[in-house]
C-alpha cells in the first residue's frame, strides 16, 4: 500500500465552526489523517503513491535530547581529587574569669600581684576525620562503518553521534545528582537520630487543640502560615551562637549566607496558594541558599506527597545504642534547614576514555568516577516533617 494523503477539508471546516460559536457544545474531530503521534519505522508506509515503488525521503530527522544540568543543592562546592582523608577541626570557646586587675586587697593594706604564669584555661579542640568514598563507571559501544548506511552526509551522521554522547553525559549529571541527594538525605537522618527534627504537624494541632490530617494541613492557611513562622523563627535562632541546633552540641551558628533551605515542592507550592503575600514564606524564599526540590529520595509513579516527602536511609555511622541498625525511615519531611558545612563532597575525580576497535570497527567509550561525601554533625542542622 503506498504513502497515502488525506483529505482533510471536512475537519478544517468543522475546526472553523468550532472557533465560531457556530455549533452547540464541541465537535468531536478526527486528528489522524493530520496529527501523527509516531510510528515504528517497521510499520510504516514509506512508498510514494503514484508509480508505488519509489521510497519517500526523510525530509527531517529529529534527536530529541536535551542537556540535563542537574542539581548540586550546594554540596559540590569543595572537592579533592588527591588525598583520601579530610581533617576537621573543633574549637571551644574558654570559660571567664576573674579580672585580676581589679583584685581587692585583703586589707592589711599589701597588694598582691598575681603571677601570670597561672593562666591553666586553654581553647578545647577536637578533630575528626571523613574519608572514604564510592565509584562508578558508564560504558558503551556504538558502531562507526556500521551506520553509515543510516545517513546521506558525515554531518547527519555527526549530529545523531553527539546524541549518544549527550546521552551518556545526561547519565552522569543524573546519577551525580542522585548521589548528592543521598548525602543530603544521610544528613537528615542523622539530624533526626540526634533529635534535630520537629513534627509541625503534631505541635500546630496540640496548640490549636485541632485534629488535622496530613492531607488537611496541606489547604489550611493557618496551618500552613504557623509552619512557615516556625521554620523562619528556626533560621533567624540559627544566626546566634548556640549549640541548639547540632547535635554534637557544639557552639556554632549559621548566617544566611551560609544557610541551605530546602522545602519540599508540595509543600512551597501549598504555601504560595494559601500564603500569598504572608511575611513568613515570602522571607524565606528569599533566602540566598533557598532552593525548592520536587522529592527528596523516590518521586514513586505519581509524585504523590507520601512518596516525595519520604527518605530511608542506612548507615553505618548512624548505629548506636538506640539504633542497633542504623536505618532511619522518615515520612513527612517539608523542609531541611542547615549549614553549608553540614554536608559536602570533599572527593572527587571524573575520567573518560575511548578506544577504537579495528578488527569489529566500533568505538568502545568509558566514563568513570569517585564521589566521597561527608556529613558534619558539628554543623547545625534542623528537619521539619508533617505526622
Amino acid at each position: 500500500m503506498a504513502y497515502d494523503v488525506k483529505q482533510i477539508s471536512n475537519i478544517v471546516n468543522d475546526s472553523v465552526k468550532d472557533a465560531l460559536g457556530k455549533v452547540d457544545g464541541v465537535t468531536k474531530l478526527n486528528s489522524s489523517d493530520i496529527v501523527s503521534l509516531g510510528k515504528a519505522i517497521a510499520n510504516f508506509n514509506a512508498y510514494e503513491g503514484f508509480f508505488g515503488s519509489l521510497v519517500n525521503r526523510l525530509v527531517k530527522t529529529v534527536y530529541f535530547i536535551r542537556t540535563y544540568e542537574g542539581s548540586s543543592r550546594s554540596v559540590l562546592r569543595d572537592e579533592h581529587e588527591y588525598g583520601a582523608f579530610v581533617q576537621k577541626v573543633y574549637y571551644e570557646m574558654p570559660d571567664a574569669v576573674d579580672n585580676p586587675t581589679w583584685a581587692i586587697p585583703d586589707g592589711s593594706g599589701a597588694y598582691h600581684q598575681t603571677s601570670p604564669y597561672d593562666v591553666e584555661g586553654t581553647v578545647g579542640v577536637s578533630a575528626l576525620i571523613f574519608g572514604g568514598k564510592g565509584t562508578w563507571s558508564l560504558e558503551i559501544v556504538r558502531p562507526v562503518e556500521q551506520i553509515k548506511t543510516a545517513f546521506t552526509d558525515p554531518s547527519s551522521m555527526s549530529a545523531f553521534i553527539e546524541g549518544i554522547y549527550l546521552a551518556i553525559e545526561n547519565a552522569f549529571k543524573l546519577e551525580e545528582e542522585r548521589l548528592v541527594a543521598l548525602a543530603v538525605n544521610t544528613a537528615m537522618a542523622d539530624a533526626i537520630s540526634g533529635g534535630k527534627s520537629r513534627n509541625l504537624l503534631l505541635e500546630y494541632n496540640t496548640k490549636m487543640g485541632t485534629q488535622l490530617t496530613v492531607a488537611q494541613a496541606l489547604t489550611t492557611a493557618d496551618f500552613l502560615r504557623f509552619a512557615s513562622m516556625e521554620i523562619n523563627r528556626t533560621v533567624n535562632n540559627m544566626g546566634v551562637m548556640s549549640t541548639a541546633y547540632n547535635k554534637a552540641g557544639y557552639s556554632t551558628f549559621t548566617s544566611k549566607e551560609n544557610m541551605v533551605v530546602e522545602m519540599l515542592s508540595q509543600f512551597a507550592s501549598a504555601s504560595d496558594m494559601y500564603l500569598q503575600s504572608d511575611t513568613f514564606h515570602n522571607e524565606l524564599t528569599k533566602l540566598p541558599n533557598y532552593e525548592s526540590v520536587p522529592f527528596w529520595q523516590s518521586s514513586g509513579k505519581s509524585f504523590a506527597f507520601d512518596d516525595c516527602s519520604k527518605i530511608s536511609i542506612t548507615n553505618d555511622d548512624l548505629i548506636s545504642t538506640e539504633n542497633e541498625t542504623g536505618e532511619v525511615t522518615q515520612s513527612g519531611i517539608i523542609c531541611f534547614i542547615h549549614d553549608v558545612e553540614n554536608v559536602a563532597c570533599y572527593f572527587g575525580n571524573r575520567r573518560s576514555w575511548e578506544l577504537f576497535n579495528p578488527r569489529s570497527e566500533v568505538m568502545i567509550h568509558g566514563e568513570k568516577a569517585e564521589k566521597g561525601f561527608a556529613v558534619d554533625g558539628h554543623a547545625n542542622a534542623v528537619v521539619f516533617y508533617m505526622a
